[in-house]
């Protein structure tokens, strides 16, 4: 026995050193392996600073203001004693204080004296917006102040209606306080019986009045007046799938707060003129009780932007990215940029969001200025919050919501950003957004251009992928998200894109809604609304002397007879037809498919060998037709949005088709577009601009939550070139692709391929995104810091 087990002890041992000699060799094999997978690994791609730098202290005419700036206006402003401005830290509606101001961009004339003929820079100047609720008559005011790097004059007045202002953190925070005291106090055993919740003191199951509605005197029918609807919600991600049918009108037409009152409480279907009558009405049990149980506020809740349902993929796996091999193919210099023969400025409004200026192609001037100007959303209900919910977003300064972007979820991370600097009314040094712009080239997968000739005796291939600049910007206000996207290809197209993603505005569903929208919910319906926006498209094509022409295609019944041996033989067709449009009334474009055109722009003193003129195409991808009756409601405000395009005379007094008064002035717009066009005058030969609206009319369905996926939503118009150029500018480019042989005759003896000098297979490693450290560091610049008061 003994023996027997002593030779067991061996046989085991050997095993073990066996074992372990061929986990050591398994082990050095290894780390051979990776040593050699180390050796093979691409270098890191050149890199260069992903925040763009601040221009020379010489500073460019459409360059944002900078904090020097800033602080400079500011200085001058606070000594104009006349205007008795208070500081951002203690205003209140019935004082004078600074609202806002921006940059204002020179007159033109003299921006292309400076750029195109070397005279003195124009003057940098801002525009102010001050709120006067001291005044004996409250208004807002505007001004003009310059020089912006130390102001000596104040020019300009503007004057408007004070109960048009946009929306101020002072009105809003009064109105809240009211709201929390009256129905707080009075109806709390009323939310808590019907929604499981309450205002005010509370530690869980919170409610919130977190979305408002404005109303004019032009939807209320009560002249010269301001009030607003504010929409009770539970406080849980995202409030705007659970909505409730509590909605309050708050009266803010007077200049002191005190006066504040609230005339309207629409509950449980029911209309009543006070809290007092809400509470009798509901104690006396005279109509029907909701009951809503409040909403489980975890992981799974369906309103909620958590990853949750069928999972996948089913291991992490990370999605394709893109990567610059040598680096990056555009250069930014401030606000300029620089890429494959395209050279512009771009800024942010702070009240009317992304512009660009001086757009060239190989140095030549292809717009002068291609600006949003308004976003609007108009909905339909019979709940009054959602009904009188017409909203136009600079209401809201939608500079101010383009927030800073996310490497990897807004843009790919080997974006460069652009920061925005604003001026708000809560805050005296100046609101910097790090990442109010992503720039970056983007490889679209779509070839630009392609041919194959597969036979004969010149057989060949030649194609190239559409590689494009896009600057994208992402402004969110409150509940959408408005992604507009500036796209310029390499063969002198410009393309422009918005695309509306984030969460619907539901109602509180009652059998009246059904015509409104498809239940969503046991308690919501997503409501009918229709996006709307407006660009300004200022092209100056080979100069400022620019005609309107439309190119119809119509139908042609020809003479066949040549043709056919029928006598009298007829053959149906299209032809063109060149229309030269000549004034402002004939050049409000209300499409109609049944007479397809092209709209074409042009400098009739340029044109081909041919004597074509050298033109450009304005094609629209994204147009919409507004519903709304003219002249009624808020519409007058958007009356923009009644024509899919006009082109008017370039004026200087005519610089926005749109103003932040509008959500406010139905009855009598700050801005009337109409006016534009009201003087008919020639647009023949002279500076023209075009204005572009795009819009979708938007049902919402039940894949719209938790929120509105951006597939099918992508509007966009283009500026293409049209008899511009000789050839395609593209074929100039480096990045085709030809294929030939090497003898047309015998394909045995191979192919020759030119790629241009670039590398057959680049490789290299993408830069780790540093974005998450950052935020880790500076969460501010994506989160708005918590204040104690209520944020707009």
């Amino acid at each position: 026995m003994e023996v027997e087990k002593h030779k067991r002890t061996i046989g085991y041992c050997s095993c073990f050193v066996v074992l372990l000699l061929v986990a050591v060799f398994a082990l050095a094999i290894a780390l051979g392996v990776v040593a050699s997978r180390l050796r093979d690994q691409p270098d890191s791609c050149p890199t260069s600073s992903n925040i763009a730098l601040d221009p020379p202290d010489n500073l460019p005419p459409f360059y944002d203001l900078t904090h020097s700036e800033i602080q400079a206006v500011k200085r001058f402003l606070y000594g104009q004693k006349e205007l008795n401005l208070v500081k951002p830290s203690v205003i209140t509606l019935n004082s004078s204080y600074i609202f806002s101001f921006e940059l204002l961009p020179p007159i033109k004339q003299e921006a292309l004296d400076y750029l195109d003929n070397g005279n003195s820079q124009p003057v940098r100047e801002a525009r102010v917006v001050i709120f006067r609720g001291d005044s004996k008559v409250p208004v807002s005011e505007e001004y003009t102040v310059g020089p912006t790097a130390n102001p000596t004059y104040m020019k300009d007045k503007g004057t408007f209606p004070f109960r048009y202002r946009p929306l101020t953190g002072p009105e809003t925070v009064a109105a809240i306080t009211l709201l929390h005291a009256e129905i707080g106090g009075k109806a709390n055993a009323i939310l808590l019986e019907s929604y499981g919740g309450k205002l005010g003191d509370c530690s869980n199951n919170c409610l919130g009045f977190e979305m408002i509605t404005p109303m004019s005197s032009s939807a209320s029918g009560e002249p010269m007046n301001r009030k607003m609807w504010y929409w009770l919600a539970p406080t849980v991600e995202f409030w705007s799938l659970n909505s409730l049918d509590f909605v309050v009108r708050v009266d803010l037409t007077s200049s002191d707060p005190d006066q504040y009152y609230i005339d309207r409480i629409f509950h449980a279907g029911r209309m009543f003129r006070s809290v007092d009558e809400l509470v009798q009405a509901y104690n006396a049990n005279t109509f029907a009780k909701t009951r809503v149980n409040y909403p489980k506020a975890d992981r799974n809740l369906f309103s909620s932007l958590n990853r949750r349902g069928t999972l996948f993929p089913s291991e992490p796996l990370s999605p394709p990215q893109e990567f610059e091999p040598d680096g990056k193919r555009y250069s930014i210099k401030g606000r300029h940029i620089q890429y494959m023969g395209w050279d512009f400025d771009v800024r942010m409004s702070t009240l009317f969001g992304p512009q660009l200026f001086d757009i060239r192609f190989d140095d030549k001037r292809i717009l002068y200025e291609l600006s949003l100007q308004e976003c609007a959303a108009f909905y339909s209900a019979n709940s009054p919050e959602i009904r009188f919910a017409a909203y136009t977003d600079s209401v809201a300064l939608i500079g101010t919501r383009a927030r800073s972007l996310v490497p990897g979820g807004d843009c790919p991370v080997h974006a460069t950003f652009l920061s925005a600097n604003h001026v708000i009314e809560s805050q005296e040094a100046p609101m910097v957004v790090d990442r109010a712009f992503c720039v970056f080239e983007h490889n679209t997968a779509t070839p630009l251009r392609r041919h194959l000739t597969s036979f004969g005796g010149n057989k060949f291939y030649e194609g190239m992928l559409d590689s494009v600049l896009i600057v994208r910007t992402v402004a969110t206000v409150i509940n959408y998200d408005y992604i507009f996207d500036f796209i310029f290809h390499q063969n002198g197209a410009v393309e422009v894109k918005a695309i509306s993603t984030g969460y619907i505005l539901a109602s509180f569903r009652f059998p009246p809604e059904n015509e409104y929208g498809f239940a969503l919910n046991e308690h919501i319906t997503g409501n009918i609304h229709h996006h709307m926006f407006n660009f300004k498209v200022d092209m100056d094509i080979n100069g400022q002397a620019n005609r309107f022409e439309t190119i119809e295609v119509r139908p042609e019944v020809a003479d066949n007879t040549l043709w056919s041996a029928s006598s009298g033989a007829k053959y149906s067709q299209t032809k063109m037809v060149r229309k030269q449009i000549k004034n402002e009334a004939s050049a409000a474009v209300n499409y109609n498919l049944s007479t397809p055109k092209y709209l074409t722009f042009y400098n009739d003193k340029v044109k081909t060998r041919a004597g074509s003129p050298r033109a450009y195409r304005l094609l629209m991808k994204g147009m919409s037709k507004q519903m709304v009756t003219p002249g009624t409601g808020q519409e007058p405000s958007v009356s923009w949005a009644r024509h899919q395009l006009a082109v008017t005379r370039y004026k200087d007094s005519e610089r926005r088709s749109s103003s932040i008064y509008a959500c406010y002035d139905g009855e009598n717009p700050v801005v009337d577009f109409q006016d534009f066009m009201a003087d008919n005058e020639s647009i023949s030969d002279v500076d023209q601009v075009a204005w572009v609206t795009m819009g979708v009319h938007h049902i919402p369905h039940m894949e719209d939550q938790p929120v509105t996926p951006t597939v099918g939503l992508d509007l966009r118009f283009f500026l293409l070139p049209y008899n511009y150029f000789d050839e395609d500018p593209a074929i100039g480019s480096g990045d085709a692709i030809r294929v030939e042989p090497r003898d047309q005759n015998d394909l045995n003896a191979g192919l020759r391929v030119e790629r241009y000098g670039r590398k057959e297979n680049a490789q290299c490693m993408p830069q780790k995104s540093a974005f998450d450290e950052e935020l880790e560091n500076k969460p501010e610049s994506l989160f708005d810091k918590p204040t104690g008061d209520f944020t707009i």
